[in-house]
């Protein structure tokens, strides 16, 4: 047996530490010292890789050494490897003393001898600090072929078995991840079931992660870093493997921005008819990414795989009670592991973050000024009209505007408002690589498909604050904005992805042509409304002569002010470009919405208003809802208005009532086809440009 010091000079960038060295390790390449060499209990010698784990044995070849030049027992017996020993023999004496109530646990450990440690996997919090390491042996007297093993520090240097409760169970490589994340918001993540495979892929130059103990611990690591990431589930090709895929994909699904997996090939099994199954073995495979590019390959796959969603999950990670794998499993939150917290504002008790609001009024009353005005307040930190000593952070504003042109009127609005543009940027188009046609092709930005590109642009936006979408309709894709279960499809995950990044996202909406309650005017379906934590609707000022004069007022507030609203003028006297910017009076006023929205001559839909009660509420309400939803005009199937106004929560019976009233005319357009309903007479229902 060898010196550690006659060991250490077979290394290169040789620093003392402590009782021993660290080295540059020459099976990984490092540029920067991560090998401990270290004496070891029993008066071995103990390597330690704390970059890469690499085997021993790797290490020992890389500078020509042997078993026997580190370890005191038989050169032929590597079962010693005194890492191994070494470990053993702190955790026997240290478990025994400091942890008794552990004692049957720390024996049951360390009764099966196990292999040598040929790796070793460190396991660090964001900022660096080790937390726990897992070992991997083979072979050993167990019986197993390979073995792995988690240890917590032990506050002296050494280590005890097993992770107790609380031990965060983290990504590994961690800092690694976060670093990459922050240098790429956009960088594909590889989600892989052990270690070996991540420093494979590491290797490859692409950003890979897993979870200690790979496929048996997908419910308990922490996934909150690969929030708002993509990532890419790289399973091994076993049953197992496929419940870890779905087990993670089910978790991280409405957390990253997108979720896939691979799936690898079928290969055949190694030489010694062991199976090929991971992507280390498809590494390795001749004909596989062996005499490839296969960081290409990868990437390539991640491309072209299709999102997961729960709705594509063949086992949806989940196991029945007999354990079988079941379709689907309840999401569940113990109200009292849920911290209360506030409600966290842009506009102060008006437009708050994390929330979907939506805006309304009729075209040329300034709804397109307002949300400029928003986005320079936002970009600048100024105070808001009614908050003059409300000053915040500068923050980020993203805006998809389809009916401006950003040269000749957003960006001058925006100079005209005040707004510092750096911290403003606009979308309207999403570009992806088509690989039939091998080029880049440009599509029209909508919510239904491209929400994911979205999300990136609040990433690379800093200090995201507000979101602004003139007019929604325009970014529907092919969604009906009629169909009250097709707009919550498409809301609900806007509205989680403005909870996930903390930002207001503000609609905008025209509204109907006629009469009716605010809460039915707005555009399309009653879900546009409905899944809004609050609305605002823009009208002229009834009592202001001159004309100019509009109101800003709440439709519903469900967690804020639903009282009052504001006035406001488009004044260009203010501006230094001859653009109008919205005059705010600082005082509230107090002028209800359905007011404001209703003509000077009354309802004049022949219905005679009833006085309150169950019955005639119930038919004003019907009756309300039917003239908003034939507005204009349309015609409408009569099953599709009766499953609305279940959606809608309107009484069918009420509206079947009414319908006579409002002068509703069945018809058919063919012959034995179904009935639809229309209002004769009303003129047909425009969308005027703002």
């Amino acid at each position: 047996m060898k010196s550690l010091d006659e060991v250490a000079r077979r290394f290169e960038g040789v620093t003392r530490r402590g009782k021993g060295y660290r080295v540059l390790c020459p099976v990984h390449g490092d540029t920067t010292p991560s090998l401990d060499i270290d004496p070891g209990d029993n008066g071995g010698i103990v390597f330690v890789c704390r970059s890469h784990a690499c085997p021993v044995e790797s290490i020992l070849k890389a500078v020509g050494l042997t078993w026997g030049d580190i370890s005191p027992d038989s050169p032929a017996s590597p079962a010693r490897n005194p890492a191994t020993v070494a470990s053993r023999a702190r955790t026997a004496t240290r478990s025994a003393s400091d942890t008794p109530t552990n004692a049957k646990a720390s024996k049951a450990k360390i009764k099966a001898p196990r292999g040598p440690i040929v790796a070793e996997y460190l396991y660090r919090d964001a900022a660096g600090n080790l937390l726990y390491r897992v070992t991997r042996h083979e072979p050993g007297a167990n019986g197993k072929k390979k073995d792995f093993l988690q240890w917590r520090p032990d506050g002296r240097g050494g280590w005890l078995p097993g992770l107790d409760k609380d031990t965060p169970r983290v990504l590994y490589r961690l800092p690694e991840l976060l670093a990459a994340v922050e240098a790429d918001p956009d960088v594909m993540i590889f989600l892989v079931e052990g270690e070996k495979d991540c420093h494979a892929l590491a290797d490859l130059g692409l950003i890979a992660t897993t979870s200690a103990t790979g496929a048996s611990n997908w419910r308990s690591v922490d996934l909150e870093p690969l929030r708002g990431c993509r990532v890419a589930i790289l399973p091994d090709a076993d049953v197992a493997g496929e419940g870890y895929a779905q087990g993670m994909a089910s978790r991280l699904y409405g957390m990253a921005a997108s979720v896939k997996i691979i799936r690898l090939p079928d290969m055949p099994p190694h030489d010694d008819g062991t199976p090929r199954k991971d992507v280390s073995d498809w590494l390795s495979w001749p004909d596989g990414g062996a005499d490839e590019h296969p960081e290409g390959v990868l990437l390539q796959w991640a491309s072209e795989s299709p999102e997961w969603t729960p709705a594509t999950s063949t086992t949806g990670g989940a196991e029945s009670p007999t354990g079988g794998a079941v379709d689907s499993e309840p999401v569940i939150t113990r109200l009292a592991d849920v911290t209360p917290r506030p409600v966290e504002w842009l506009w102060k008790s008006r437009i708050a973050l994390g929330k979907l609001t939506l805006l309304s009024g009729d075209p040329g009353l300034g709804k397109s000024f307002i949300t400029l005005d928003l986005a320079a307040r936002v970009s600048r930190g100024t105070p808001w009209p009614d908050c003059p000593h409300d000053s915040r952070t500068p923050g980020g504003v993203v805006l998809l505007s389809a009916e401006d042109d950003l040269a000749d009127t957003v960006r001058p609005r925006l100079d005209a408002a005040g707004a510092d543009v750096s911290r403003v940027i606009a979308t309207n188009t999403v570009r992806r690589f088509d690989t039939k046609r091998g080029k880049c092709v440009f599509a029209p930005f909508n919510l239904a498909d491209n929400l994911p590109d979205l999300e990136r642009a609040i990433r690379q936006t800093a200090n995201c604050r507000l979101v602004v979408i003139d007019p929604i309709s325009a970014y529907l894709g092919g969604t009906d904005d009629h169909k009250n279960g097709g707009i919550r499809a498409l809301l609900s995950p806007l509205s989680e992805l403005a909870a996930r990044h903390g930002v207001a996202v503000v609609a905008v909406s025209h509204l109907r042509k006629g009469e009716g309650p605010a809460m039915y005017r707005s555009m399309g379906s009653l879900a546009f409304v409905a899944a809004a934590r609050a609305a605002y609707a823009v009208a002229k000022d009834k009592a202001d002569a001159t004309g100019e004069r509009r109101v800003f007022l709440p439709i519903k507030n469900n967690i804020g002010n639903d009282r009052d609203g504001l006035a406001y003028r488009l004044d260009s006297q203010y501006s230094a470009n001859g653009q109008p910017v919205v005059a705010w009076e600082s005082t509230p006023i107090t002028v209800n919405a359905d007011e404001a929205l209703s003509s000077d001559t009354g309802r004049g839909d022949g219905i005679v208003r009833k006085q309150p009660g169950p019955e005639p509420v119930a038919q004003n309400m019907a009756a309300d809802w039917l003239k908003a939803e034939l507005a204009g005009g349309v015609a409408r199937p009569v099953a599709e208005l009766k499953a609305a106004a279940g959606e809608a929560g309107v009484s069918w019976a009420a509206v079947r009532k009414v319908s006579s009233e409002l002068g509703v005319k069945p018809e058919r357009t063919v012959f034995g086809g179904s009935y639809t309903w229309r209002i004769p007479g009303t003129p047909p229902d425009t969308e005027a440009d703002q």
